[in-house]
């Protein structure tokens, strides 16, 4: 019976440490803590949605670039060698109205 006195006193002091242990709590925090983690986690947040828009932003403007250089080149190279083909307008002659020496008759005699 001694041992078993023994056995429970033991568990009774471990029993005992374990929730003194377990039972010790963190210092709680001040609202200037508090406010400050707040304050830090909306500065990450706006920070992140910042460079999420800038991001964009130049993804939009490089688009647009690459874009405006592929439509230049295609309009640059496109197929002009039917054109060349077709050649361009003569000159105007130099116009000189011939030289009538006979007078003017109607063509019905009445």
């Amino acid at each position: 019976m001694a041992m078993k006195n023994r056995l429970d006193t033991v568990f009774l002091l471990v029993t005992a440490m374990l929730l003194l242990i377990g039972c010790e709590r963190e210092p709680s925090k001040t609202k200037e803590q508090v406010m400050q983690e707040r304050l830090a986690e909306r500065l990450g947040k706006w920070e992140a949605d910042m460079r999420k828009k800038c991001s964009k932003d130049v993804a939009d403007k490089a688009i647009a670039l690459t874009d405006s250089i592929v439509i230049a080149r295609a309009k640059y190279n496109r197929d002009t060698s039917i054109h060349s083909l077709i050649p361009g307008r003569p000159t105007r002659p130099d116009y000189k109205p011939p030289t009538d020496s006979v007078k003017v008759k109607p063509f019905l005699n009445q």
